[in-house]
Order: C-alpha cells, then structure tokens, then sequence
C-alpha cells in the first residue's frame, strides 16, 4: 500500500512538474537540430500526418474492443441484482410482450415495487435474449455494444469540434479508461445513459451542419429518459442551455428548434407521462398496448434535493458527495471503480483543470468567431454545458455515487483529452512522457481487474448463490427453498429475482397463469427437466431455514447462506459448497 501511494505521488508530481516547465520555461532554440532527437520523438514530431493518426486510431480501436470483451459474461463473476431484474423482465417481454407481473409493454418497470427501474436496457436485450436465451452474456451484450457506440460518437463529436488530433488523444484517453471499461461489461439500467447522452451530443453537433441530424440527436436524448430517472433533471434543462446559445449566436433558426421540441416531446412523453401521474397519484393509462403505470409505493423522490426534509443539511452532504466521487476519486462501491485507479486515473486532474481553463478561454475569446464552421462554435459550449449538468447532477441528487453522476465522465475524459492535446503541442516531451504513465497505468488496471479484482467482486455479484441456483436447476425437484438471506437477513425480492434468473422463470408461470413452466425465447418445452404441473409457489418457496421445520424425508433441494449449514443434519444430507452458499440436498434424493 505504502509503495502504490509513493507510485502515485510520484507519477502526479512527473505530470505536473512536466506542465510547470513547459508554462515556466521557454528555450532559446525551439527548434533543435536533429541530431538530438532521438528518433522516437522525431517520430512524435509527425503526430499530425494522418497515416500516424490511422495507426494509432486502429490499435486504440483493437485495444478498446479487446479490454471490454475478454472473457465477457465470465468478469465480472455473479450477477447483479438489478441486471437480474432487467434480464428477467426482457425475457418476458421477448416471450409475452409484458414485464415479469404481466404488464402490457410498460413504460416503467415496477422492478422492487419501492423504487421503479428504467426499461430500456430491457427492451435492448430482448433480441439477444430471443436468439440466445436467457444468460450472463445475453443480458450484458446491450451494454457493451452501446458502450463501443459511444466511443465512437465521442470520436466524431471531438474530431467536428477541435480536429482529428485531438479526437484521437480523447478516444485514447476513453479506451482506456477505468469507469467506462467496468461499466460495459456489467448490466445496469441507469449506465446506458451516458452514451445516449454523448452520442445526442454528436448528433446535436452534426446537425449545425445538415438539420436532419438535430432530429436523430433528439431520438438519442429522448431515449436518455427512458434509461435513467436521473435524465428528468438534466437532459431538458441541457437541451435549453444549448437552444438558448445556439439562438443568441445565430446557430440554429427558431423553426429547427420547434420542430426539435416537437420531435424530443413527441417521443418522450410516454415516460414525462408517467412521472406526472405518479405525482399527482393518477390512474395507471393504457394506450393500445402501451402501460404508463402508477406506482403507489414509490419512495424514489426522496433522492431528490428539493424534496428533502432538510434542504441545506442535504444540500452540503451532496457537495461533499461530489467532491469525493468526481474530483478526489475517492473509493466507491467496487463493481464501479478500483480504489487504486479511479474513475479516470489519479493522475489526471491536471489534464482536466487545464483543459477546462483552454475551453473556457476558447469559448469567451471567441477565437474562432470568424471561422466558417459553425460545430467549431457549437462544440466547445456543448462540452461546457454537459459538465455543468453533470455538476448540477451531484449538487440536486442526494449522495451521488458513480452511478448516479455517470453523466460527467465523457466530459471529464474530454477535459483530460483537451489538456494532454495542449502537451502535444506545447510540450512534446512532456505529452510522450504523460501518455506512457497512462498506457503504464492502463497496463496495471488490466493486470489488477483481470486478476485480483475478478476473483473479488463474485461475493459481491452473488456468485456463489448463481452456482449453487445453477447446479439445482439441474435437479428434478418438487420443491426448492431458497434462503432469504442473500445480500443481507430478509432480502426476500434478492433471493427470488436471482432465482428467476438462473432458473429462467417463465413469466407467466411466475404469476400463476400457467401451471407448466416453459421457455419461449430458445422454443424448449421446458425450463429444465419436466417439471410437471406444480405452481411457482408451491415449488419455490424462499425461507429463513433458521425458522422451518427441516424434513429430511422430503424430496427438497434447499440453497443456502454457508452459515445455515447448520441448521442441516449432515447424516441425512449432502452438502456442495459454493463461495458462501451451499447447495443441500437429502441422502436419499
């Protein structure tokens, strides 16, 4: 631990040290002979010809796609709670057209009843769940594609606004980046809505150019709504600030701007319509097949700033909460980020810092007022913009996490990207040295999430339990029981919605509508083997063994927390462990 912290601080003093001296520091002879070059930085020199652009591009591109796909559906190993849910409900919308309780096509999942979850990454994996049935790399394919997408509209987006060289630094510095490499290869609703976000950005760049695209941006920012509630907060007031500046400038005519509202208006009022009835407690609405539920447990407006008890005491808890989860990168949950790397390296507040100041100075110099291309213009506020909303983000949502502010990180990766271009130009030496420390460090968090961290994060993904629901699956049972205590005593809706998963649960042999459990989405007549016509809850039955009466003469398969082990009579059962869960199962069975 000592050595990584010395490692650490060493590497932040080498960048900022390399930036103070090209500030400080200007030599007589800015152009030496070449006979002191040695022939790596003559090479370096060359940064700009566009066959060095090329190559570097293809290795960033084969690198970017190589981190995010090795051993994919393995690392990370378990399954999320919540991509267990979103999976489950997608296989019933591939098999019936309706969430896991039978809703018509929601709009909104119900998810814990308590807090609702966003339904698009559902809805994205019910072709790969229809091709491949229900499974860890089915489920998480929607993430990783969209992923890869927004690389490359961040790629483009940067290369319309500052160049090709500088789009290549970014896409680097993106590639390789620590946050959006965990993030892409688990599934979770609420992570899809930074890269619909970012490649609403492309669009909404490209469409200073040809208008048509403004409307495939609107198409992006609209899907943002239906990935995360967390859009409500930010993607309309985003979307004014760009209007409001793109008028003031001459960018867009009033006309591109209505049909825009329209076209945004038109395909997210499903969801704005939710959000309204479930305010003022209105009466679910059904529109052809289309559901835009009441939820009447709802507790989630309590995240929000304004709807807090105690507004200023809440108001510095998410201060703080922003400090330490953008700025310091300080440890959160760790299937979000690696204490020992961040979110974007430890290292890169200095790239951000100055390449915030270049955009800022860019944008009020207005240096490029007599360029011809307007996404010149038009970029750099729209980066500004995004990084205020993703401020504004942390400040009104209560104790953000990595999660939570997710929408910041392309912008940080930008401001990094912004910084080390400016080495590149002022400081070649410094920009050769800053991007080995990142490609060292990349090399390092490789080694460490491939490695240690994947042998980590199973007890937090419930490994062991998805081992052990696994293997039962296999077994021609009556009866199973289930421990409620899973992610903690009690967690009854944990237990159950890892259950559906492994068990790939028919949706409507869940609710009871259907005796027989069946599996549409790969045409098997049944789940496992015949599992004849006993309801969902008389088969599935999710207990504290603690408190049940064990029968070791019933025909029964129990899975179970290893410390209720005891609970069993080892004469009369047997026992295969599965990293803190065991499968149980009588002698005689």
């Amino acid at each position: 631990m000592i050595f990584e912290t010395i490692f650490i601080g060493f590497t932040l003093a080498t960048v900022i040290f390399a930036l103070i001296i090209r500030l400080t520091y200007q030599p007589n002879h800015p152009h030496p002979s070449n006979k002191l070059k040695f022939s790596f930085f003559s090479s370096i020199s060359n940064w700009s010809s566009v066959n060095y652009q090329n190559f570097f591009l293809t290795i960033i591109a084969i690198v970017a796609i190589i981190v995010r796909s090795w051993d994919f559906g393995v690392i990370p190993g378990g399954f999320n709670q919540d991509g267990a849910m979103a999976a489950v409900d997608a296989k019933a919308l591939a098999d019936y057209g309706t969430d896991r309780f039978g809703m018509s096509l929601p709009v909104h999942f119900t998810a814990w009843g308590y807090g609702q979850m966003s339904v698009l990454l559902s809805y994205l994996m019910v072709p790969f769940i229809k091709i491949g049935g229900l499974n860890e790399v089915t489920a998480r394919l929607p993430l990783l594609i969209v992923s890869l997408f927004g690389l490359l509209a961040l790629y483009g987006f940067i290369k319309d606004s500052f160049g090709r060289t500088t789009a290549v630094v970014v896409l680097f510095l993106a590639a390789i980046n620590p946050w959006h490499i965990m993030q892409s290869r688990w599934a979770l609703d609420c992570n899809l809505f930074p890269h619909f976000f970012i490649i609403g950005c492309y669009f909404l760049n490209k469409g200073v150019d040809k208008r048509y695209n403004l409307y495939f941006a609107m198409f992006a920012f609209s899907l943002c709504m239906y990935s995360y509630g967390i859009a409500f907060l930010t993607v309309p007031i985003f979307l004014f600030s760009v209007a409001l500046y793109a008028l003031i400038k001459r960018i867009f005519h009033f006309k591109d701007i209505i049909i825009s509202i329209f076209i945004y208006s038109l395909l997210s009022a499903p969801i704005w319509l939710v959000m309204i009835i479930n305010y003022l407690k209105l009466p679910t609405i059904q529109f052809l097949s289309i559901t835009m539920p009441f939820f009447p447990e709802s507790v989630r407006s309590g995240d929000i700033l304004f709807f807090s008890s105690d507004l200023w005491a809440q108001l510095g808890t998410n201060y703080n909460s922003l400090l330490n989860t953008v700025i310091l990168q300080n440890p959160d949950a760790p299937w979000n980020a690696l204490d020992k790397f961040g979110t974007q390296y430890l290292f890169s507040l200095p790239f951000v810092v100055l390449g915030l100041a270049y955009l800022i100075v860019k944008i009020i110099s207005n240096q490029d007022e007599s360029n011809t291309n307007p996404t010149i213009k038009l970029g750099p506020f729209i980066i500004l913009a995004g990084l205020g909303i993703g401020l504004w983000t942390g400040i009104v949502i209560a104790s953000v996490n990595i999660n939570r502010i997710n929408i910041i990180y392309y912008f940080m990766i930008i401001f990094a990207g912004l910084g080390l271009t400016l080495t590149l130009r002022w400081f070649r030496s410094g920009f050769i040295i800053s991007g080995l420390i990142y490609a060292s460090f990349f090399c390092l968090f490789c080694n460490y999430y491939f490695n240690i961290w994947s042998k980590e994060i199973g007890k937090y993904f419930f490994e062991g339990m998805g081992k052990a629901l696994q293997q039962a699956y296999k077994i021609n049972s009556p009866r199973y029981y289930i421990t409620v205590n899973s992610q903690y005593n009690g967690s009854k809706n944990v237990s159950e919605i890892l259950t559906l998963f492994h068990h790939k649960i028919d949706a409507r042999y869940f609710q009871g509508t259907n005796a027989l459990q069946s599996n549409k989405t790969i045409g098997l007549a049944t789940a496992s083997l015949d599992q004849g016509e006993i309801p969902y809850l008389q088969r599935y039955r999710y207990v504290n063994p603690g408190d049940m009466i064990i029968n070791p003469e019933e025909n029964a398969v129990y899975v179970v927390n290893s410390q209720e082990k005891r609970f069993f009579d080892a004469k009369r059962f047997t026992f295969i462990d599965f990293d803190g869960f065991t499968l149980i199962t009588p002698r005689n069975q």
